[in-house]
């Protein structure tokens, strides 16, 4: 496995992959420094990655689950705030992905020489990718003028990224969660006030445990799914039916 961590995360790399990941020293987990925004520290973390595989590795699930949201009134909404949000949510995801279709595709290549010469009929994994989008791409949240608008922008780009490149070999789906209860869901929602207020507008009556967006992600990157392209999985609990 393959982790990509922001720059400004470096000295929190180590804690974080031992208290997610417990002992990684056998080497099946390996990080990445990556600004996703950057097509050059994109290219250098994929040229190690590329470096890195192993003779029967192949790398054939992508998932973009780095993101950024601020909030505040839209007429306020600043060019800086807009840039954060539009470049981690919709750029990021696209030049990963663009560098992980085009290593896939080396790698597949490869895999196809390498069957001539042992006369093997191992068949190359399917690509997935899977993009995190969020309920803010389907509906008007407000006060998150440009976070909706960058996920938004993403559903667009996978739909690309399905009709460009499911025939060749690659699937692209997203997945839009109500609020997660991760640690920082938590630490954002942490007002009782605020939360119920939220809550009360979900038929479910409650926000989505992290465990659920993981499924749906599973679900996805199976062999079993390849007729699965250009979908969304909502995980807002009907949020957005109204």
């Amino acid at each position: 496995m393959a982790l990509l961590y922001a720059p400004f995360e470096a000295d929190r790399k180590s804690e974080v992959l031992n208290n997610t990941y417990g002992d990684t020293a056998k080497g099946d987990i390996k990080a990445y420094e990556c600004d996703i925004t950057s097509e050059t520290s994109v290219a250098a973390a994929f040229s190690a990655i590329s470096n890195d595989i192993q003779s029967d590795g192949f790398p054939s699930i992508l998932i973009n689950a780095a993101g950024y949201v601020s909030v505040g009134p839209l007429e306020d909404t600043t060019e800086a705030e807009a840039t954060k949000n539009i470049m981690s949510n919709l750029l990021g995801p696209m030049l990963v992905s663009n560098a992980f279709a085009k290593l896939y595709w080396a790698q597949q290549q490869s895999s196809k020489a390498q069957q001539k010469d042992d006369s093997s009929n191992a068949k190359s994994p399917p690509g997935r990718i899977v993009s995190i989008s969020s309920q803010a791409a389907h509906v008007a949240l407000d006060r998150h003028g440009a976070y909706c608008a960058s996920k938004a922008g993403l559903m667009g780009l996978t739909h690309c990224m399905a009709n460009e490149w499911g025939g060749r070999g690659i699937t692209a789906n997203t997945v839009s969660p109500t609020v997660a209860l991760t640690t920082l869901g938590k630490k954002a929602w942490a007002d009782q006030e605020v939360r119920e207020a939220f809550i009360k507008q979900i038929p479910t009556g409650r926000f989505a445990e992290p465990e659920e967006i993981a499924e749906a992600i599973a679900f996805l990157v199976k062999d079993e799914s390849g007729m699965v392209n250009g979908a969304d999985i909502k995980i807002d609990g009907g949020f957005t039916i109204h």
